[in-house]
């Protein structure tokens, strides 16, 4: 079985009006690694995904989204956003019987959106 919770570099980064969730991102993410202790004797995966800017409507409700949009565009190193695909493609390979030893950890589907800062 998996478990999967959507995080954000927010979790890590400072981020002009993003502090509540910023916050809950962080803890989000030490949630995720307890849970993963937790649920290992019942063969439980637990795994974050931390996607780059993606345009869908949970971000445009989020203040300020234009230039998250505007800045994820000028700083990513392959020129586009995330797409849900990308997220998608992430999540079902993790299903993969083969990834069975991942588990409390975080995996960045950006491109190298984060690494570029």
């Amino acid at each position: 079985s998996r478990v999967f919770a959507m995080t954000s570099a927010g979790s890590h980064r400072v981020v002009p009006n993003y502090g509540p969730v910023s916050a809950a991102k962080a803890a989000l993410e030490s949630h995720i690694r307890q849970l993963a202790l937790e649920l290992a004797p019942y063969g439980v995966c637990v795994n974050g995904i931390q996607a780059g800017v993606t345009d869908t409507p949970a971000l445009r409700k989020i203040p300020g989204h234009e230039t998250f949009i505007k800045v994820g565009l000028q700083r990513h190193p392959q020129g586009r956003l995330t797409t849900t695909q990308d997220v998608a493609g992430a999540i079902a390979a993790l299903c993969d019987p083969r990834t069975a030893w991942i588990t409390g950890t975080v995996i960045t589907v950006d491109g190298g959106e984060d690494v570029v800062g």
